[in-house]
Order: C-alpha cells, then sequence, then structure tokens
C-alpha cells in the first residue's frame, strides 16, 4: 500500500512510513524509504549540529531524488533496459506521494500576478524567487519559469 498523497515530510512522518512498510513486507516502498532516511541522515551529518531536519530540507531532498531517478529512466530507455526502467519508474510513482498536491496552472499563474502585482514586471529573477517562495515545491521550477515568462511579456 503506497502513502496517500501529501505525507507530512517531517523525520517522524518517515519513520511511520518505515514502520508501516515493514509490517506490510512491502520491499518496494521499503527500499525507497530507506533511502530517503539515509538522505536525511547525510544532510544532517553533513550541517552538524541538526536534530531534526526541517520539511523544506527534506522536501528538496526528495525533489532531487525524483530528478536523479527521472534521468535514470531517460538513460535507461535509451539503453533498451525495459526491465530496470519499471523498476526506476516504481520508485518514483512511490517518491511522488510524499510531495505535497502540484499546483495547476491557473493557481501559479495567480500567483505569478500577485507577485507581479508587489514586485512589477521589470525584474524577472526577483519575480521568479519570489514566486517560487511561495510556491514552495508544489510546482517543477521549469514550468513555475515558461508561465512567468508569459506572464511577463
Amino acid at each position: 500500500m503506497l502513502p496517500s498523497s501529501g505525507v507530512l515530510l517531517t523525520e517522524q512522518g518517515i519513520n511511520q512510513l518505515l514502520v508501516k512498510y515493514t509490517k506490510e513486507r512491502d520491499t518496494n516502498a521499503l527500499s525507497v524509504i530507506k533511502m530517503i532516511k539515509t538522505k536525511i541522515a547525510t544532510e544532517k551529518g553533513r550541517l552538524k549540529n541538526v536534530r531534526e531536519l526541517p520539511s523544506s530540507d527534506i522536501l528538496r531532498l526528495v525533489q532531487k531524488e525524483i530528478k536523479e531517478i527521472q534521468e535514470t529512466i531517460d538513460s535507461l530507455e535509451r539503453a533498451g533496459l525495459a526491465d530496470r526502467v519499471s523498476q526506476e519508474q516504481e520508485k518514483l510513482k512511490i517518491l511522488r506521494l510524499l510531495l505535497p498536491p502540484e499546483l495547476t496552472d491557473a493557481e501559479i499563474e495567480k500567483i505569478i500576478c500577485e507577485v507581479v502585482q508587489e514586485i512589477g514586471k521589470d525584474n524577472f529573477g526577483k519575480v521568479m524567487k519570489t514566486v517560487m517562495a511561495r510556491i514552495a515545491g508544489r510546482a517543477d521550477g521549469k514550468r513555475v519559469s515558461e508561465l512567468a515568462k508569459k506572464a511577463l511579456a
């Protein structure tokens, strides 16, 4: 059984999923959650003196892992290794369920319009920085950038 979309991305939430998948003997989901726990531990070790990683950092780690797996899938497809592609897609599916629900284009455009009214159309970089802070991982940066370029044109 997979996590419901938008599971709380805290270390406690990850630990609860680890226990859940251990009890359910879901080896695929368990390996993905263990991988995320390892990434969290590595990041905490890198930062030092951090008891618990903030949700925003965990979200960033999950998003980074999703991008890496997507790149792996693309490479495997080019190499013609269909059996490995399905394994990686399963990992991707589990990781995406950890993310908060994605914003629609209309919701992103609304946020962009609000930011443009506050800041103005002159500085694309400043608009993007503010928009991405408000979106906080609920949309892909590339998609947001395309919508922002349309709005500022």
